[in-house]
């Protein structure tokens, strides 16, 4: 009887209640805005009581070099210190490498002095060029230079580089040649199945950029016509200039193109932006390269390339570009040729796991903020972030700690002889093999879960991956959308509400299906354009560029 009390007979709606709306608590959103607030706000007000401090965490070993500069045949001392714990064992010993510019290299040992953990060496150089220099203790290193100059040499005409001869690795060149080959197969084929021409065109594009994207697995290091101090780590890198300012680790870009395997060309945006931000800051040094400015620099260089190509492409890096997502993809074939049926998240489930790719992104970014206090504000808030401390040695790019691409792409090289096995044990450490440089039980573990979790739900980590999230900043949000360059387009007079698109999305996204019409491109698209593909109506669906159509869904239920 209460409850009708406010309500109204009418004839032609008979009995009518007014909806009273619930209260509700403030949204998630609301909360996680709050709650990061307030995370900042304690993370400013840390940094103004903290006090800088000077410590040996361990275990790590630092060097500095007496000179960066010298003349052939003259000396170079380099001074160091070991930090000792209280479990290490007595009379130890650092493995000093000088590496000449032809590679080849002079080993010192060094006695590291029992109190103290220091250590000193001296060493004459007698070839002109850059000397990369290694202090070795254990599985850890740190890396200095110092560029050799030959008076009686005319600087301006140096000699030309003489490396070994070139030895093509025949297992990658047979692997490359075999893979391209039967994706281009299938491409070609695959054009007579009219829901799958697109499906079969990007695979073949996927394949064969991935041998682009790590080109330098085809060239020797040794054979390239620059010095040591332009090459970095077993890297093949593409290196580029914005405005002065020189991207020694080459061009920055929103896909995984990961750091770590060998023959990268261009470089994974993540870690571009969290080693420029800790731990090189101010240094004009990274691990391999010379800067030619500090990391606050490049850091802006690298948001503006960041921004340029994710409104240039967007989210066709995730669908069309990105060596992850081909793994992903790679991994639903499988399943389908098992004949095992795909799963679905809940709708309202998938919708709040897609916002976890900004929860990362704002995370990775916050740490590395937090490890580079003592640069920024001359305030150590986390102990062992100088340099060769606990945190520099092995968590500078902490994402990369956790991403399971890095172990991938390094594995996948092993398993080829890119990478000498020897290479990937001797850097790792902990209790639980949790610490280390190429692959830790930390990195095994998120690629474990990762690829049993894609091989039943399509493309699960492009839902929470922060490069995704990072391309939808730049493209999905005003005022980037307003000027970005591709998208997709619904005609509503030509949609039925058949369902079609929602079922076929790799990553469940709904919009192409809720929205009228008009631009249906939403920030978790990955611009597969499997709803395109798969549209039975005429025209419905649109990938336009630029304003101008460029693909569109065809009616395929008519007999050819």
């Amino acid at each position: 009887m209460i409850k009708n009390l406010f309500c109204i007979h009418t004839k032609k709606r008979g009995m009518w209640c007014p909806q009273v709306k619930k209260k509700t608590g403030m949204n998630s959103k609301a909360v996680l805005c709050i709650l990061f607030s307030v995370a900042v706000a304690v993370i400013c007000a840390t940094v103004f009581v903290a006090q800088p401090v000077s410590s040996c965490y361990g275990p790590h070993v630092t060097a500095n070099i007496s000179a960066t500069e010298i003349n052939i045949y003259e000396s170079v001392t380099v001074e160091g210190r070991v930090c000792l714990g209280l479990e290490d064992e007595l009379n130890l010993t650092v493995r000093v490498t000088f590496v000449r510019p032809d590679y080849s290299w002079i080993d010192q040992p060094v006695e590291v002095d029992n109190e103290t953990g220091d250590f000193s060496v001296t060493q004459e150089l007698d070839m002109a060029g850059y000397w990369n220099v290694f202090p070795i203790y254990g599985h850890i290193n740190d890396r200095l230079g110092v560029t050799v100059i030959d008076p009686s040499v005319d600087s301006s005409n140096p000699p030309p580089i003489v490396g070994s001869p070139f030895k093509p690795n025949m297992l990658v060149v047979t692997a490359a040649i075999t893979t391209v080959s039967i994706s281009a197969v299938v491409a070609v084929f695959g054009l007579r199945k009219k829901t799958r021409k697109i499906s079969f065109l990007r695979l073949f594009i996927q394949v064969a950029l991935v041998y682009l994207i790590f080109f330098g697995i085809f060239v020797d290091h040794e054979i390239l016509p620059q010095p040591a101090s332009k090459i970095p780590v077993h890297e093949f890198v593409v290196e580029t200039e914005f405005f002065g300012v020189e991207m020694a680790d080459g061009l920055p870009v929103p896909f995984f193109g990961c750091y770590y395997p060998c023959g990268r060309t261009v470089t994974c945006a993540l870690w571009e932006i969290q080693t420029s931000i800790y731990p090189f800051w101010e240094n004009t040094s990274g691990w391999g390269v010379t800067y030619n400015s500090p990391g606050y620099v490049r850091l802006a260089v690298i948001i503006g390339v960041v921004i340029l190509l994710s409104v240039l492409l967007g989210k066709i890096f995730c669908g069309w570009v990105c060596p992850f997502g081909l793994y992903m993809d790679l991994l639903s074939y499988l399943r389908k040729a098992v004949k095992i049926p795909h799963r679905d998240f809940s709708e309202s489930f998938n919708k709040k796991f897609h916002q976890f790719g900004y929860v990362i992104l704002a995370l990775l970014i916050v740490v590395s903020v937090i490890f580079a206090s003592e640069a920024i504000v001359n305030a150590q808030l986390v102990p062992g972030t100088e340099d060769g401390g606990f945190v520099f040695q092995y968590f500078s790019a902490p994402f990369c700690q956790f991403c399971p691409m890095k172990p991938f792409c390094v594995l996948l090289e092993s398993s080829v002889g890119l990478i000498r096995p020897e290479w990937i044990s001797q850097v790792t450490t902990g209790d639980f093999y949790e610490l280390g440089y190429y692959v830790t039980s930390l990195n095994l573990l998120v690629l474990g879960v990762v690829t049993v979790v894609s091989f039943f739900y399509r493309r699960a980590w492009c839902r929470i991956c922060p490069l995704g999230a990072l391309i939808a900043l730049f493209n999905r949000f005003p005022p980037f959308k307003w000027v970005s360059v591709f998208r997709l387009d619904k005609v509503e007079e030509k949609c039925t509400k058949c369902g079609i698109c929602k079922r076929v999305c790799p990553t469940q996204v709904t919009e192409v299906y809720d929205k009228k019409g008009g631009d249906v491109t939403t920030s978790n698209c990955i611009m597969c354009l499997r709803c395109v593909e798969m549209c039975p109506y005429e025209d419905a669906l649109q990938l336009k560029a630029a304003g101008k159509t460029v693909l569109r869904s065809r009616n395929w239920l008519e007999s050819s």
